[in-house]
């Protein structure tokens, strides 16, 4: 009678046990939980609390697994990648690789979009961009959570002046205003933003881009659905091949033309 008892509390509180080292993302094994940046257009954007658009979000509609759920996280950039180092959320999505970030993530091999990362500056103030040292002498900002790639990311923590803070429209208007000399960032999300702002004329480009990489999906390595990357990748492959890829980044170029620059998070 005992024994019988203690096996019915046992199998009532296993109910509400904690979840295995996956986290959150082992709630449901059909669904994918996912995120993104909600401030990078024309990549991704947030229309509300609770959902994307942009590039990502029509990506994933074709590179899904049949008999899968695509659920969106919306939070802040850092802390979409701290749930997927913890294994909270299973795929992150346009995602630059480092060598930082390959620790906890899966990546892809084919890439999703080409994404340049440049520095801006005032037109009033530019410099011939030889080498990244001629950065040094100047006070620099940058944006939370990015990662640039091509060894830009070590260079500037062990050799140039930067401030970091949330979002892109802070540290445009930082530059517009002389507290920063320069801003490092993509370059498609950051003339989307000045077309905007009517600060196309102002602030300039330099060229050459400090990166040419391509950005990838993401998967953590405590998702139980990291299996599923290599059929997404021979996918988007095909995709990459067609065509589709460009078409899908100029057609989101297109759309977020016409939206707020609330998109940026201001």
């Amino acid at each position: 009678m005992r024994s019988g008892w203690l096996r019915m509390l046992v199998a009532a509180l296993s109910l509400f046990a904690s979840p295995t080292p996956g986290g959150l993302a082992n709630a449901q094994d059909n669904v994918i939980r996912w995120a993104t940046n909600p401030n990078y257009p024309p990549y991704d954007w947030a229309i509300d609390e609770q959902h994307y658009a942009g590039a990502a979000s029509e990506l994933l509609k074709l590179v899904a697994p049949a008999g899968y759920e695509l659920r969106e996280v919306m939070v802040p950039w850092v802390r979409a990648q701290e749930m997927a180092r913890r294994g909270e959320i299973d795929l992150l999505v346009n995602v630059r690789i480092t060598p930082e970030r390959s620790v906890w993530l899966q990546f892809s091999k084919n890439p999703t979009f080409y994404n340049p990362i440049v520095v801006f500056m005032r037109r009033d103030r530019t410099i011939p961009l030889k080498s990244w040292d001629e950065l040094k002498p100047l006070r620099g900002g940058v944006t939370m959570g990015d990662a640039f790639g091509n060894g830009f990311d070590e260079y500037l923590k062990a050799s140039l002046s930067v401030e970091a803070i949330p979002n892109m429209s802070g540290n445009f208007r930082k530059l517009n205003a002389g507290r920063i000399d320069y801003f490092v960032s993509g370059y498609y999300m950051g003339m989307a933003w000045l077309a905007q702002a009517g600060l196309q004329e102002r602030i300039v480009a330099l060229q050459p881009p400090i990166s040419k990489n391509y950005i990838h999906l993401g998967f953590s390595r405590l998702s139980p659905h990291a299996h599923l990357l290599p059929g997404i990748d021979r996918r988007l492959a095909e995709l990459n091949a067609d065509g589709t890829l460009d078409r899908l980044l100029k057609e989101q170029l297109a759309i977020f033309s016409a939206q707020p620059r609330a998109v940026f998070g201001e």
